[in-house]
């Protein structure tokens, strides 16, 4: 089958890799087409990036005058069908604004259904890119299915055309059950039965406990992720300038970038804590290790989420996270267990989870040994990888050629 990927490898996705080499293990054959190159230079990714990236093909890699000449191939080949494909993409487009959009999404759809051809490939998984794969599959003789994680897909059902997505798809990947519920509010009765849970994972081997460490004068707080209104930040600078003025001088530690990187900075030196915060920028997934080993605890104050990787990842290691009580959050942490939920966007609420646990070495202690124990449990990316395989072989057996 084709994994069609919106961009691979990146480094807040390395989740992605895993589950592509997983699948292999278990006797898939999985090609890989990305619509954008990796996110870093070449000799900024890791040996098995490096691997994965020779072995992939890059739609955005060919050049214009190229992709104008293989959309007239194919025209001409197949006239009918690429102008079919070409209205479905245009009425897919909401709105003048949108159009050129969807011509780019067309002429990409062509250059991954030409390799399929070429390959002698019938499906293909999406993530990311279910658009591009909805088109394709519109236009050429082959089936798809797509994952879907959480906020970027199910924030705007109709902008994100997920009816239409689901009506296209053999089946649709849901990796929470809350996601799943979204899904079925989404599209009509008659197309749950494509709806599949299969959640990911992580493989907690690579995150071993972290040595056990008492606070420090400044307690570490850690978290990751895109510098995005979405992702919460801002109510954690908050948090963290009431804990300084309840006497708890923390020092926050923010792993990501993004869109409002000069917002959140502005605002650290408006709320008077720029010496408690440090933005550290991307870092390299193997880079991550010490950082995680530094923190007392880890806290994710998103406002919209699926179920992050990088909780995950902290849980493995042993380090006590405080995360929103939202979308499929409950889903891997039952609060005062294996974490700790607060109320979202409530940061009286955050900061008292935080003050808690930094006053409780025994409660710290215990949520961290819980928290790993629950990610070996439910979310082992090999274990739940070869649930994904049984889905596909299942599927898939139904409608390849005998």
């Amino acid at each position: 089958m084709l994994y069609l990927i919106g961009q691979f490898p990146a480094i807040n996705h390395n989740y992605l890799l895993a589950e592509v080499r997983h699948l292999r293990s278990f006797g898939i054959e999985v090609w890989v087409v990305s619509i954008s190159p990796p996110d870093r230079p070449l000799e900024q990714l890791s040996p098995d990036e490096r691997e994965e990236s020779a072995r992939t093909y890059y739609v955005k890699s060919v050049s214009p005058l190229k992709i104008a000449v293989l959309n007239l191939s194919e025209f001409l080949r197949h006239p009918l069908r690429y102008l079919r494909g070409l209205i479905f993409a245009l009425k897919l487009a909401r709105g003048p604004a949108q159009v050129a959009y969807h011509l780019a999404y067309f002429a990409e759809a062509i250059l991954v259904g030409r390799w399929m051809r070429q390959n002698g490939l019938s499906h293909l998984h999406a993530t990311f890119s279910a658009t591009v794969a909805l088109i394709t599959a519109r236009t050429f003789p082959v089936t798809m299915s797509f994952a879907v994680h959480g906020f970027g897909e199910l924030h705007d059902p109709t902008g994100t055309h997920l009816a239409e997505r689901i009506n296209g798809a053999l089946f649709v990947r849901a990796i929470s059950r809350y996601g799943r519920s979204q899904l079925m509010l989404a599209c009509d009765r008659g197309q749950w039965h494509k709806l599949v849970y299969v959640p990911q994972g992580i493989d907690a081997r690579e995150f071993a406990p972290r040595p056990r460490q008492a606070v420090s004068s400044q307690p570490h707080i850690l978290s990751v992720g895109r510098l995005a209104l979405e992702k919460g930040q801002a109510l954690l600078l908050e948090t963290v300038a009431a804990l300084n003025a309840e006497g708890y001088p923390v020092h926050l530690r923010l792993v990501g970038d993004g869109p409002d990187r000069a917002f959140l900075e502005r605002h650290t030196s408006e709320l008077g804590i720029a010496g408690n915060v440090e933005f550290a920028g991307w870092v390299d997934h193997k880079a991550m290790i010490p950082i995680y080993a530094e923190a007392d605890v880890f806290v994710l104050p998103s406002l919209e989420e699926g179920i992050p990787m990088v909780l995950m990842e902290a849980m493995a290691m042993q380090i006590p996270c405080i995360a929103p009580r939202i979308t499929g959050i409950p889903e891997l942490i039952e609060h005062g267990v294996d974490g700790m939920l607060f109320t979202v966007a409530d940061v009286d609420d955050l900061v008292k989870q935080v003050r808690d646990l930094l006053e409780s070495p025994q409660e710290r202690e215990q949520i961290g040994e819980q928290g790993r124990i629950r990610v070996e449990r439910d979310y082992d990316m090999a274990r739940n990888t070869e649930r994904f395989a049984a889905v596909l072989v299942e599927q898939l057996t139904e409608v390849l050629p005998k």
